[in-house]
């Protein structure tokens, strides 16, 4: 209060000085002018009468502007060409019949006006007198403008602005102090009634009304902060629950400003707690969630979407509140991660969908070669033997998927992960090689082997199941009379299996879908060789739950190879 009586008493001495001195300054202006018509027009004459008409009229404009000083000197042809001027060039002057010196000098014989002169561009009075001859003598002089007079008491009016201020302090400070400290007190004890407020002395006062005020306050802040406490508490409480769910919390009014966002909510939506008390559009520009939000307050319904963000599925639901809820609040949004929920949802139903595919063709092959069997039809003993050769065939190959897929359940269940025990991969990788020596012989095959001794704590059936997938693969999947290389050491605390073979490049567009379950690349040559199409589900899954990793390289020139990395010093769990 003390600063706002200062700067009144301030600005209203500043206002009144400045207004006077503006109108001074006018009124200075004006007297200056007409002044300086009058010297003007006294010169003009004067110079009439001396002029030479017979002579060159540009010298002598010259020589009397020279002789008078500070004034400027023109000499006007009848018709308003210009004869000469003392500052400029008159031969590029323009005619001047139209200026309105001259043209009140052809009417009364003399003059006078102000403007910005064209020619030299600033301002400047004109006074012009009409001699017998019909010439026009003009003299011209430059004036101040009312901003240069302004100028000129500049100075005067800080000094008395100063000295203003220093009298509106001292008469602050003398009339303000019996009832500004008191306020000033006042008002600190209600900003710190959050904190018990600050007790204040009502006797020290010297006004019976703020005594009162004082005692009033000191009650409201006693009960006020009890209250605060309160409130504070069980907001932290809430705030505490919200901020540990992992579930996405916004409270929206109906003008979708947030009232209320919680930590899951701004790591869903990339933003921070700033945005409360700002529009929505401030915590997302997602155009999806905010058109549902607003929706959902428009229509005073429930609605409920799944949202991408950053290759999540968040569901979220709008729950329409309004007056119900009491308070200023219109929408309630939660949010979860369903991502997990969902795939999981789609990998079972392509699982079962592809798993009955995979089961009928066998079963067709079979269900019909037991019918040609059983027909009355002449059948010989060698196609009855062909016959049965492919129903022992697909039955074998139907065995295999379900093998498999048994496989894979159990190992998504974890019945094959709790026992571990120390392994020597490369001891089962010989096992497996030994075993298809007789298929590779067959394709002309050569497998070179590089391997060294390396344990790895894990479930044996596990590590067989990969490696004689990838080995299988290697050979089933080769050319005739190619190679397949298999390496095995222990680098930088881990495993490293590689398995080569000469085989077709898998193209670019197939490889990162090589680990689905039942993805084959060519449907038909898997089928001809006996493939489920669960072979390498089985070894990313396997790598997995090993917490290792597992990469593909398929060139034309080096061929197909996987790599395996299993951590060496990893715990089974």
């Amino acid at each position: 209060m003390k600063k706002t009586l200062m700067l009144g008493f301030v600005l209203i001495l500043t206002l009144t000085l400045v207004i006077s001195g503006a109108l001074n300054a006018f009124v200075f202006d004006r007297e200056l002018i007409d002044d300086t018509k009058q010297e003007m027009l006294s010169y003009a004459s004067v110079i009439a009468e001396e002029f030479n008409f017979q002579g060159d009229a540009d010298s002598q404009a010259k020589a009397f502007a020279s002789a008078i000083g500070n004034v400027r000197v023109t000499v006007i042809a009848g018709d308003g060409s210009i004869l000469g001027d003392s500052e400029a060039d008159y031969r590029t002057m323009e005619n001047h019949l139209d200026r309105p010196e001259i043209i009140q000098a052809s009417v009364s014989g003399s003059g006078s006006s102000v403007r910005n002169s064209e020619t030299i561009g600033k301002k400047l009075v004109y006074s012009a007198v009409k001699t017998p001859e019909g010439y026009y003598i003009r003299a011209t002089k430059e004036v101040s403008g009312v901003l240069d007079s302004i100028k000129s008491i500049i100075p005067a009016m800080i000094l008395v602005i100063f000295v203003a201020l220093l009298l509106a302090s001292y008469l602050t400070n003398k009339f303000s102090s019996g009832f500004i400290t008191p306020i000033s007190e006042m008002n600190e004890s209600l900003i710190s009634v959050k904190d018990g407020g600050k007790q204040l002395n009502p006797k020290d006062y010297r006004y019976a009304e703020l005594e009162d005020i004082a005692i009033k306050i000191n009650s409201l802040s006693s009960h006020l902060s009890g209250y605060i406490g309160t409130i504070q508490l069980e907001k932290d409480k809430l705030n505490y629950i919200l901020d540990n769910v992992s579930e996405g919390f916004l409270l929206l009014d109906e003008k979708q400003n947030v009232l209320m966002i919680n930590n899951a909510a701004c790591v869903y939506l990339n933003c921070s707690k700033a945005s409360i008390g700002e529009n929505i559009l401030y915590a997302t520009r997602n155009y999806e969630f905010v058109q549902n939000a607003g929706k959902s307050i428009r229509d005073k319904k429930k609605l409920s979407f799944d949202l991408e963000l950053n290759r999540r599925i968040i569901e979220s639901v709008f729950t329409y509140v309004g007056e119900e809820s009491g308070f200023s609040a219109a929408l309630i949004i939660t949010m979860s991660d369903v991502t997990e929920a969902r795939n999981a949802v789609k990998v079972r139903r392509e699982f079962f969908s592809n798993a009955s595919h995979e089961l009928k063709t066998p079963i067709t092959s079979i269900k019909g070669s037991a019918e040609l069997l059983c027909s009355d039809l002449p059948i010989s003993d060698t196609q009855r033997l062909e016959l049965l050769t492919r129903i022992g065939m697909e039955s074998e190959r139907m065995n295999m998927l379900i093998n498999d897929i048994i496989m894979i359940s159990r190992m998504e269940s974890g019945e094959l992960s709790g026992e571990g025990e120390d392994i020597d991969i490369s001891t089962i990788l010989t096992e497996s090689i030994n075993e298809l020596t007789p298929l590779a012989e067959q394709e002309s095959l050569k497998i070179n082997v590089q391997l060294e001794p390396v344990h790895i704590f894990a479930n044996k059936k596990d590590i067989r199941e990969l490696v004689s997938n990838l080995i299988v693969n290697a050979v089933k999947y080769n050319k005739f009379g190619g190679a397949v290389d298999v390496w095995l050491s222990s680098k930088d605390g881990q495993a490293v299996l590689k398995v080569r073979n000469d085989g077709e490049p898998i193209p670019p567009e197939h490889q990162r879908r090589v680990f689905e379950r039942f993805y084959r690349v060519d449907s038909g040559r898997s089928k001809a060789v006996g493939g489920t199409g669960l072979g390498l589900s089985i070894v990313k899954h396997v790598v997995d739950t090993l917490g290792g990793t597992v990469a593909l390289e398929s060139t034309a020139e080096k061929g197909t190879a996987f790599t395996v990395c299993l951590p060496l010093n990893r715990t089974f769990e």
